[in-house]
């Protein structure tokens, strides 16, 4: 295994860097945690994070009838009443997920749901502004899922110390950077919604797509270093609750990205 992860806590994804995951290798815990059945967990929770998806992007998209003789062709979107309560859900469930990794198959499930429910009604709008931006945003991120998983596996990327370091603090700085240009918005600065601003943006995004990629080949890399030090099987959900998290983090940004292109055509 990568000498960089022996100690297993090193990981872009902060479900995989808590020190409860940590803790869960101590002790005569049994060798049965594999890559297989994380794989199955981690579809598992996919499909259910469509489930929500499917269900928010219903709640959000309201058919309107153009003509008496047309039927129905046009529809208006709008921000389901229940998606600042699922958000906030999601954010508590996921903070107790990380806490208590044991949790994880079932906290896991109610995450998926939670958060599939809020992308579906945050993809429906961004396509109601541009048709097709979701389909290109799912295809791009399971594109850009195998591109890091073939890296990882063929090693041309290898998951450091230094790596991880470089995404936590990319981390870090994308997140005082939104922080920052939320406080902005709030002032109305009209730079906000100049072409530079959307170049800038369009950049800015970019880095975090990579960084998104990166912290997949850091998962990779943790799932790997504990099946062979020989994690406990509940553990293979935990692996597949964050694995989820960082495609969810891709796909948002993706969509993000795409939208700030079409906008600066």
């Amino acid at each position: 295994m990568v000498s960089a992860l022996t100690d297993r806590e090193t990981s872009g994804n902060p479900a995989f860097g808590s020190k409860a995951a940590t803790a869960l290798f101590a002790g005569s815990a049994p060798r049965s945690m594999t890559v297989g059945g994380t794989a199955f967990k981690t579809l598992f929770f996919l499909l259910v994070l469509i489930g929500g998806g499917a269900w928010g992007w219903a709640s959000a998209t309201t058919p309107v009838p153009t003509d008496l003789g047309g039927g129905y062709g046009n529809t208006t979107v709008t921000i389901p009443g229940g998606f600042w309560i699922a958000s906030f859900a999601a954010l508590f469930v996921g903070i107790v997920v990380t806490v208590n990794p044991r949790r994880a198959a079932l906290l896991g499930v109610v995450y998926a749901v939670l958060q599939g429910y809020c992308l579906g009604a945050i993809s429906a709008a961004f396509n109601a502004q541009t048709d097709g931006i979701v389909a290109a945003a799912i295809l791009s991120t399971i594109g850009v899922f195998f591109v890091a998983l073939l890296l990882y596996v063929t090693r041309i990327v290898k998951p450091t110390q230094k790596l991880a370091f470089a995404v936590i603090a990319g981390m870090g700085g994308l997140a005082l950077l939104y922080l920052f240009v939320w406080v902005l918005a709030i002032f109305n600065w009209e730079f906000l919604y100049s072409d530079e601003f959307r170049t800038i943006g369009i950049i800015v995004t970019v880095l975090a797509v990579i960084l998104a990629a990166l912290s997949l080949t850091l998962d990779f890399a943790f799932i790997e270093a504990s099946v062979e030090g020989g994690a406990p099987k509940f553990l293979e959900w935990y692996a597949a609750y964050g694995l989820m998290v960082t495609i969810i983090w891709l796909y948002i940004t993706l969509l993000r990205l795409f939208a700030l292109i079409a906008r600066n055509q």
